[in-house]
Order: C-alpha cells, then sequence, then structure tokens
C-alpha cells in the first residue's frame, strides 16, 4: 500500500493506492494521519479511487480517523467508485457512519470544494 496526502480546501485528501491488507501496511498512514490532526488538521477525505482490495486493516484507518477528530468537530468522508472496495464498505456498514461518494467530482461539488 502507497498513499499521498494532498490539500483539497479545508480537506487533506489522502489516496490510498494498491491493497490494504495487514496491519503493518496501515501504521505508516495511521501514524501521518495522527500527526496531521496534532497539527490542526481535522478534515479529511479518503480517495479509494486507485485502491485495489480492502480488509479490516483498511476499515480500521478509517474508524481511528473518525474517532481522533469527533471531538474537534472534524470531518470524514470517502471516495470509492462502484468497485469490490465500495462493495466491502457496505457490507461493512461504514457508508452509515462515514459519507461515501462515487468520485472526488461528486465529493468536490457536494462540499462546495473548487477543483484546480
Amino acid at each position: 500500500m502507497k498513499f499521498e496526502i494532498e490539500d483539497f480546501g479545508k480537506f487533506k485528501m489522502i489516496h490510498i493506492i494498491g491493497n490494504i491488507d495487514t496491519a503493518e501496511s496501515t501504521r505508516t498512514l495511521d501514524n501521518e494521519i495522527n500527526s496531521l490532526i496534532e497539527s490542526g488538521n481535522h478534515h479529511f477525505v479518503f480517495n479509494l479511487e486507485r485502491t485495489t482490495y480492502l480488509d479490516s486493516a483498511g476499515i480500521s484507518i478509517f474508524i481511528h480517523c473518525l474517532c481522533d477528530i469527533q471531538h474537534n468537530k472534524g470531518s470524514v468522508f470517502i471516495i470509492a467508485e462502484d468497485t469490490q472496495v465500495r462493495r466491502v464498505l457496505e457490507m461493512v456498514g461504514i457508508n452509515r457512519l462515514i459519507k461515501t461518494y462515487d468520485s472526488a467530482k461528486d465529493f468536490a461539488n457536494a462540499q462546495k470544494v473548487a477543483v484546480a
């Protein structure tokens, strides 16, 4: 698993690339998110358009982030196309906790984020 982080309006957009399938591979991302939160960032969007596989290790990333930002009135969103990854999110009910969008464009339009 690789990831890239970019500023997207008030959000930190985290692009996750490849498989999210081990606790070891998610530890680095969890640490990076914690650093971002500690430095005052409380609005995140996880872009899973280039994610090929997701298991419980990946689900834990989203839950940890949601728990960590709630007391700061932050927000977490997910972008996931209609793929196997999206079906996993829906199967475990993450989409009931975290608003999920089909594309970055849909997210930008809904959140009124200007896209460069």
